[in-house]
């Protein structure tokens, strides 16, 4: 179907809905907790080895696949169901945002890392109900234009919660900056608009959901039968890949580069290249088989790793780090894309597909927080250099293994 047409099947305002749903829900995760946050506390002095903690307070976000029954069964109203949770989940963000603005982080890490555990669920959660919102009310020929939503609020949110918040605390501090967030969260969010939502006067869609199925617990575990030596690539993959996302960051910061200079290489520079990427790139591996696609992305990101080790050593020369950084978002982006086509492969013959999905991104997912964990930790030991090349050396051999492991099956 055109794609003028698909547009006419969903309302303008439901359009400006999701997306306002969509950024508000990519400010806090991708945006703030997945680097702003990090980057903030390490100016401010807070050693690697303390910064491992947070990835594994941000743990809860892998597990949809324990979490979703719950959401699923409760908060059921005469108008409404997902948008409730929705509801709740921004109204406890933006009050735990503002609680934390006047805490101490440095001598209160503590209540961070509490906090950090508290917006993890948060964020699952409404994570799960947007989903399903989406789910309920769009047609299968509408998921283009949901899709394209989803990743226009990647961008916005990213660039929000990642770049603007960390040139703002260059100039400010640690309170402005999660004040202007909480705020920026709350004059932002419909609320007028999504509390008159009426769910069910535009649902689509009246399957039962497969949280609701007596097998549901039963078919987590089932989806890994005859796939182990799948389940063991998703383990090995994000050794390869997490550590140089997660450190180089810090060793830019180390170095010298100032937070606001960070910030807009990261989450406004990396922003737009992984979008250009999904939009324009990823076309090219359609023409590959999955065994082809995968090995193919995963080798090109290891030789785009190599280019950080300069990085990890001190230099830091402007020109040289926006040069390693390009081709590493878009082999990013690559290995991200056919990682998530294989999982939906795997998952599109199980009789829970949702369940089988989510269990596979549970341990993709999962290990990329303990990697990340693990990063930190032993970077603050043996520096950044040892890290970064051991991770590429693993990524290669992830390239090997994806051979062996991946059906040679094309689209």
């Amino acid at each position: 179907m055109p794609h003028k047409e698909i547009k006419k099947n969903i309302p303008k305002q439901i359009q400006k809905l999701f997306f306002t749903l969509y950024y508000t829900r990519y400010i806090i995760g991708s945006g703030f907790l997945a680097s702003g946050l990090f980057l903030i506390l390490r100016n401010k002095g807070i050693a690697l080895d303390k910064l491992s903690l947070i990835p594994l307070m941000s743990l809860p976000l892998s597990f949809k696949v324990l979490w979703a029954p719950f959401i699923d069964k409760y908060l059921k109203t005469s108008s409404g169901h997902y948008r409730n949770w929705l509801l709740i989940a921004q109204f406890l963000m933006i009050l735990g945002l503002f609680a934390i603005a006047f805490i101490d982080p440095v001598n209160n890490y503590l209540l961070v890392l509490l906090a950090i555990l508290f917006f993890s669920f948060i964020i699952l959660t409404q994570d799960l109900a947007l989903a399903n919102l989406t789910s309920n009310i769009s047609e299968e020929h509408e998921r283009g234009l949901i899709a394209s939503l989803d990743v226009s609020g990647f961008m916005y949110g990213n660039i929000i919660g990642g770049a603007i918040v960390l040139v703002l605390y260059s100039y400010t501090s640690w309170s402005v900056c999660i004040i202007f967030l909480s705020g920026f969260l709350a004059f932002s969010f419909p609320w007028r608009q999504i509390w008159f939502f009426n769910e069910y006067k535009f649902s689509k869609n009246s399957r039962i959901s497969e949280t609701t199925d007596k097998n549901y617990w039963k078919n987590i575990v089932s989806v890994w039968k005859g796939k182990k030596s799948w389940c063991a690539l998703l383990v090995i993959i994000p050794f390869g890949i997490s550590p140089s996302y997660n450190l180089m960051p810090l060793a830019l910061l180390d170095s010298g580069w100032s937070l606001a200079n960070t910030a807009l290489l990261l989450k406004l520079f990396g922003t737009m290249i992984l979008v250009i990427t999904i939009y324009v790139g990823i076309r090219q591996l359609r023409k590959l088989t999955r065994k082809q696609s995968l090995s193919f992305s995963i080798i090109f990101h290891a030789c785009c790793l190599l280019s950080f080790i300069p990085i990890s050593l001190g230099h830091n020369n402007a020109l040289l780090v926006y040069f390693s950084f390009f081709p590493y978002f878009v082999s990013l982006q690559f290995v991200r894309t056919c990682l998530y086509t294989i999982i939906l492969d795997n998952a599109a013959s199980s009789v829970a597909p949702t369940t089988a999905a989510n269990a596979q991104m549970a341990i993709l997912g999962g290990f990329d927080l303990i990697v990340a964990s693990l990063s930190f930790y032993f970077a603050q030991k043996w520096g950044y250099f040892v890290i970064i090349t051991g991770s590429v050396a693993i990524a290669f051999f992830a390239a090997f293994l994806a051979t062996r492991v991946v059906q040679n099956q094309s689209d």
